[in-house]
C-alpha cells in the first residue's frame, strides 16, 4: 500500500517498522533495534525491510504466555485486556481480522482538494491492514506499539496542520468571491455582472474555487455582508447609548414607485463625530431619540396626523426640525411671489428651456452660433422648480454666459426664410425681449442673488454643518443679500454700465416694456431652540453675569435628555477656559447638539444613489436587496480597504459552503452564440 511522503516516491512495506500513516518529511527514519535481539533476528528484520509489501504477514508463533484467541478481531499476540488498554488510550483504534486500523483515516480516506498540497491518507491504516512483524512475541508487541505511537503523533501534528491549511485555503478562496460580490454592490453593478467578473478572474489564473459563482449566491453574499454591517453598527449604538436623530424623506424611483428613505444620524461609538447612514428603524430608547428632520410636507410635519404628531406622542421631548434647505426653497418661492417682475422673467426663461430641450435642430443651430463666437455653451434648464436653488443658479448663469450666442441665433432664425412666418415672428419677439434693458438688469440681479443663495444652500447641505453653524451662516448671507441694494454685485454693475452704453456683450440694447425685478427686505424669526444654542458660542456670553446661560443649559439638557448636573459643571469649566477647551462633562452636550441635523440632504444623496441602483433595467429589485445595496454603496469602505475575512468566517459559521467545497452543484458555463466562432481562432 502507498505511503504518504512530501516530495518522495511511494514506498511499500506493510510489515516493516517504518510504516507510518502520514508523513510529510523527506528523510527516512530507521527504527531503533531491541538490544536483546540476536543477530539472526536483525538479519530477519533487514530482509523484511527490502521485501515487497505484497508479501503476506507471517503468522505469529505462540509463546509461553497466554496469547489471545486467534479467531478474535484484535491481533492474536494481544490479550483481551491489552486490546482494551490500547483502545482506551487511542479512541481512533479499531481491529479487524487480527489487524489494526484508524477510524479517522477510514472515515476521511481522501482529502479531496488538499491531496494536491502533498498530503495523503495512508491506505494501510485506513483499510485496517496494520499487523506485527518478527518471530518472537516481544518483538511483535514492540512493533505494534511503535506503529501505534508513530500514527498517534502523525494524527496530532499533521492532521492539525491539514485542518489549519484547509481553513486558510477556504478563507482565501472564499474571500476572493466575497470581494467580487462586494465590488458589485459598492459600484452599483447589476448582479448579473458577478458571473462575468468570476469568469474574468479565472481567465487571469485566479483560483476562486468551484462553487459560489452564481448571481443568486451574489445576492446572498451581499445580504449577509449588509446584515452584519447593520448589526455591528446597531450593537455599538445601543452599547454606547448614543443619541439618535432620524432623517426621512419621500421620493419616486425611476420606475415611478413611491419610496420612503430613512437615515439615522448618531455618534456610533459615543466619541466620534455624528454620522448619517441608511438603516432600518429598530425599537429605540426614548432617551436616545432626540431629533427628527424632514421636509415640510404635511405627511411628515403635520400637526394633526403627521409623523411629527406620532413621534411627539411617543417621545415628548423630541426636537422636530424642518430641513433648512427646504426652508430656503420655500423662502425663495415666497420672495418671488412678493417681488414684482419675477413672473415675466420666469416665463421667458421657461420659454428658452422649452425651445431648446424639445428641438434638436434649434440646439444644433445654437451650438454652431456658440462655436462661431468661441463661447462655451452651457445647458439651459428650468428655474425655480422643485429642485434646489443651485439648479436655478446654473440655468440663469447659462443664459448670462450664452447671451451673445442666443442673440445671434434668434436673429438668424428670425431672418431664415425656410421657416414659416409664425416661427420667424416668434424668434423676432424673443430677440426683442432678450435685448431689452429691463431683462438684462433683471438677469444680472438674479445671477447675483442666486449666487449667494447657491453658496448658502451648499453650506447647509454639508454633512459637517450643525444647527448653530447653519444659524450663523444664514444670518451672514441674509446680510449679504440685503447689502446688494446698497452695494450691487458685479453682474448688476456690468448691467448698469451696459445700460449707459446701450450695448451688452456686443448686442444693441433697447428700452423694453417688461417690468424690472424689485428687491425686498425680509427677515425670519428663529425659534427658541436657536436661542438656547446661543450659549454654546463664547462670543454671545455676557461677561458681567457669572450665571449667564445656566438656565438655558438646563432647559437644553431637558430637551436632549442629558444629565443637567454634569452639563452645568462642564459649562462652568467651559466658560472658565474662555471657550478654548471643551471639558469631558460638556462634550456630551456638544455631541448631542451635533447629532441634531440641520438638513436632510443625506436623504437626497440617498435618493441619487438609489436611482443609480433602481434603474429602468433593475426595476424588480426587492426592497431588502435595494436597502442592502444602498447601505454598502453609501457607507461601505472602498474595496481596497474592506476586509472580507470577518464576513467569510460568519458565513462559514452558518454552515454555508466555502468556495472550494467539493460538494454542491457548480455553475454551468453559459451557452454562447458560436456564430462568430470561425473568427475566434484567428483573433
Amino acid at each position: 500500500t502507498p505511503r504518504c511522503h512530501r516530495g518522495r516516491g511511494e514506498e511499500t512495506d506493510t510489515a516493516g517498522p517504518q510504516t507510518s500513516s502520514i508523513s510529510t518529511e523527506n528523510e527516512y527514519v530507521q527504527p531503533k533495534k531491541n538490544p536483546r535481539e540476536d543477530v539472526s533476528q536483525i538479519d530477519q528484520i533487514q530482509d523484511e525491510d527490502n521485501e515487497d509489501n505484497r508479501r503476506e504477514p507471517a503468522a505469529a508463533a505462540e509463546s509461553e504466555a497466554s496469547p489471545g484467541d486467534a479467531t478474535s478481531n484484535y491481533p492474536s499476540i494481544w490479550t483481551k485486556e491489552q486490546y482494551h488498554q490500547f483502545k482506551d488510550k487511542n479512541e481512533w483504534l479499531f481491529a479487524k481480522n487480527g489487524m489494526l486500523g484508524c477510524t479517522l483515516c477510514h472515515n476521511v480516506k481522501d482529502l479531496g482538494v488538499m491531496s494536491s498540497r502533498g498530503v495523503n491518507i495512508a491506505a494501510n491504516w485506513a483499510e485496517g491492514k496494520i499487523c506485527s512483524f518478527g518471530q518472537r512475541r516481544e518483538i511483535q508487541l514492540t512493533s505494534l506499539r511503535k506503529k501505534i505511537n508513530e500514527h498517534k503523533n502523525s494524527l496530532k501534528d499533521i492532521l492539525m496542520n491539514i485542518n489549519a491549511t484547509s481553513q486558510e485555503f477556504a478563507f482565501e478562496t472564499t474571500a476572493r468571491v466575497f470581494r467580487t460580490a462586494y465590488y458589485v454592490a459598492k459600484s452599483n453593478k447589476p448582479f448579473t455582472d458577478f458571473e462575468s467578473l468570476i469568469d474574468l478572474q479565472e481567465a487571469n489564473s485566479m483560483n476562486l474555487g468551484r462553487v459560489l459563482h452564481s448571481k443568486t449566491v451574489c445576492v446572498d453574499i451581499v445580504d449577509h455582508v449588509a446584515s452584519q454591517m447593520k448589526n455591528e453598527i446597531l450593537k455599538k449604538i445601543i452599547k454606547n447609548k448614543s443619541k439618535i436623530t432620524i432623517l426621512a424623506d419621500e421620493s419616486t424611483t425611476v420606475g415611478n414607485k413611491s419610496t420612503l428613505i430613512v437615515f439615522l444620524k448618531a455618534s456610533v461609538d459615543g466619541a466620534m463625530e455624528p454620522i448619517a447612514f441608511p438603516l432600518e428603524l429598530v425599537e429605540l430608547d426614548s432617551l436616545n431619540l432626540i431629533g427628527f428632520c424632514s421636509d415640510g410636507a404635511s405627511v411628515m410635519l403635520g400637526v394633526k396626523s403627521g409623523v411629527r404628531k406620532l413621534l411627539k406622542d411617543d417621545f415628548p421631548s423630541i426636537v422636530l426640525w424642518h430641513c433648512l434647505n427646504h426652508r430656503l426653497e420655500l423662502a425663495v418661492d415666497q420672495a418671488l411671489d412678493k417681488t414684482g417682475g419675477t413672473k415675466d422673467f420666469h416665463a421667458f426663461l421657461d420659454s428658452l428651456y422649452a425651445l431648446y430641450s424639445q428641438s434638436p435642430k434649434n440646439t444644433r443651430e445654437l451650438s454652431e452660433c456658440a462655436h462661431n463666437l468661441h463661447i462655451t455653451l452651457r445647458r439651459i434648464g428650468k428655474v425655480f422648480t422643485v429642485r434646489w436653488v443651485a439648479s436655478s443658479w446654473r440655468a440663469v448663469s447659462a443664459v448670462w454666459q450664452s447671451y451673445p450666442a442666443l442673440a445671434q441665433h434668434f436673429r438668424e432664425a428670425s431672418e431664415d426664410h425656410s421657416r414659416d412666418s409664425k416661427e420667424r415672428a416668434k424668434f423676432s419677439g424673443l430677440l426683442s425681449k432678450l435685448c431689452s434693458v429691463s431683462f438684462v438688469k433683471s438677469l444680472a440681479l438674479m445671477v447675483d442673488i442666486l449666487t449667494e443663495l447657491k453658496n448658502l444652500s451648499e453650506i447647509l447641505q454639508s454633512r459637517k454643518t450643525t444647527i448653530p453653524k447653519a444659524h450663523e451662516m444664514m444670518t451672514i448671507y441674509v446680510q449679504r443679500i440685503e447689502s446688494l441694494c446698497d452695494y450691487p454685485g458685479k453682474h448688476t454693475v456690468e448691467a448698469v454700465q451696459s445700460e449707459q452704453k446701450m450695448i451688452f456683450k456686443g448686442e444693441q440694447l433697447r428700452v423694453g416694456k417688461s417690468p424690472i425685478i424689485d428687491s425686498v427686505h425680509r427677515k425670519e424669526a428663529y425659534n427658541s431652540l436657536i436661542n438656547q444654542m446661543a450659549v454654546l458660542n463664547p462670543d454671545s456670553w455676557v461677561q458681567d453675569n457669572p450665571h449667564y446661560g445656566e438656565e438655558e443649559v438646563k432647559g437644553f439638557c431637558d430637551v436632549l435628555s442629558i444629565n443637567d448636573k454634569e452639563a452645568h459643571i462642564g459649562f462652568i469649566e467651559y466658560k472658565a477656559s474662555g471657550g478654548r477647551s471643551i471639558p469631558d462633562k460638556w462634550k456630551k452636550l456638544f455631541t448631542a447638539v451635533n447629532t441634531l441635523s440641520a438638513s436632510n440632504a443625506d436623504c437626497e444623496r440617498g435618493f441619487s444613489t438609489m436611482n443609480n441602483i433602481l434603474t429602468e433595467y433593475r426595476g424588480r429589485l426587492t426592497t431588502v436587496n435595494a436597502s442592502n445595496l444602498l447601505l454598502i454603496s453609501s457607507v461601505g469602505p472602498p474595496c481596497k480597504k474592506w476586509d472580507p475575512l470577518p464576513y467569510v468566517k460568519t458565513w462559514l459559521g452558518k454552515g454555508r459552503r466555502a468556495a472550494h467545497a467539493t460538494s454542491g452543484m457548480a455553475r454551468n458555463d453559459p451557452t454562447e452564440d458560436d456564430y462568430f466562432s470561425p473568427l475566434w481562432d484567428m483573433l
